[in-house]
């Protein structure tokens, strides 16, 4: 892909953060809780992660900054060298250790709600 295109999806990406974020820490502050306890109460955390609302949320708050964040680590190692082959294997690297990210993410999110 080149590099505008993913300078744009990264762009959109602290975009969807930033208010997939607003709404998460609001289901923390008034949304469905009576305050700050309530909402760190396991039965509380537990139930929310049973709604697919909250569950959507959380799913786009972990893709988007997982992919902000290793955007960020993929642009400074390919300023540490240069080359067709290091170039490659950053690419690359990120790209499985991305998927890793989000896959434990989203195991984590499907087995909580399940009840596991």
């Amino acid at each position: 892909m080149r590099e505008s295109t993913l300078q744009r999806l990264n762009y959109r990406m602290m975009f969807a953060a930033l208010v997939a974020l607003g709404f998460h820490l609001a289901s923390h502050a008034f949304l469905g809780v009576a305050g700050y306890r309530d909402s760190v109460a396991y039965d509380s955390v537990i139930g929310r992660y049973e709604a697919w609302s909250t569950a959507t949320v959380l799913v786009v708050l972990l893709v988007a900054a997982s992919y902000h964040g290793l955007y960020g680590l993929r642009s400074v190692l390919l300023e540490m060298d240069s080359g067709p082959r290091w170039d490659r294997a950053v690419s690359i690297g990120v790209l499985a250790l991305g998927a890793v990210m989000v896959g434990w993410g989203v195991r984590t999110l499907i087995l909580t709600s399940a009840g596991v």
